[in-house]
């Protein structure tokens, strides 16, 4: 049997150190195995790299802190960022890729906040956990974004393995153009009320379907929710408010979308990404 294989990457600031050992401890729980990646991005040096010394140097500072971690699991690799950590985990067949919302130390403080960050999760297949706090990896109250169709129930069944012992909360957002159209247009308030309505429900039975299409364990805690939306990121947190959560999941297709993106920037919670 497949041994559950975590990929942290790391950027050896003090935040990425955080992770790592918040990752550790996951992994651990899971009776899994991890494995570290770094990536040098040969073109912001002009002199040639010395990849093995490079290699030698950030182990020997690794095992430092985290002398648990096998020379072997480390991965120091030379290229695009989006593409060695995508490739690394797809070599290793990786089950998650954790990471932290940003760096500290010089330009690597750009390098992982934020083009790079969405680089990585728009080009791996990998899930991607995107920490944005320091704490332990364990949610209470998942928040997980469906559009209903089948690659969502796939990656809701995924979330419930990962995290079996964690209340999930599915939202399905819809949207009502009730804007100054309305008017002209030449409705009157019980016509726009009558509409309402009818949209609310006809979005409540679709996710309650979707609920119970999903037959997950009688052990899993899942409830549904339809929620109306502007479907403006920036107001995400409040339209979701009633809600309590401590990890938004989001289900993206390979091209994802910028309210993916702009939602996991504006999100005050750690961020799992699923393909």
């Amino acid at each position: 049997m497949k041994k559950f294989t975590t990929l942290v990457a790391i950027d050896f600031s003090k935040s990425c150190y955080a992770v790592l050992a918040k990752a550790l401890d996951f992994t651990q729980k899971m009776n899994g195995e991890l494995h570290v990646v770094h990536v040098v991005e040969s073109s912001f040096f002009s002199k040639k790299i010395d990849l093995d010394s490079i290699k030698e140097r950030g182990f020997n500072e690794l095992i430092k802190n985290f002398s648990v971690i096998k020379k072997e699991n480390y991965h120091c690799v030379s290229g695009k960022i989006k593409v060695e950590i995508a490739n690394t985990a797809k070599i290793l067949n990786a089950d998650v890729i954790i990471m932290g919302n940003s760096g500290e130390t010089h330009f690597l403080n750009d390098l992982l906040m934020g083009s790079h960050t969405k680089e990585i999760i728009k080009y791996a297949q990998t899930p991607v956990l995107v920490m944005k706090i320091d704490h332990e990896i364990e949610y209470q109250n998942i928040l997980v974004l469906t559009d209903l169709s089948e690659e969502s129930a796939s990656a809701i069944k995924k979330i419930a393995e990962f995290f079996p012992n964690s209340n999930i909360n599915l939202i399905n957002l819809f949207y009502l153009p009730l804007d100054n159209r309305i008017n002209t247009y030449g409705f009157d308030e019980e016509d726009v009320k009558e509409y309402k309505e009818s949209v609310e429900k006809q979005s409540r039975k679709n996710i309650d379907a979707f609920l119970k299409s999903l037959a997950l364990p009688k052990n899993i805690k899942i409830t549904a929710s339809a929620i109306n939306s502007s479907l403006n990121p920036k107001l995400f947190e409040e339209e979701v408010a009633d809600i309590g959560h401590d990890l938004l999941a989001i289900h993206a297709t390979q091209n994802v979308s910028f309210f993916a993106f702009d939602i996991l920037e504006n999100s005050a919670v750690d961020v799992f990404v699923l393909k």
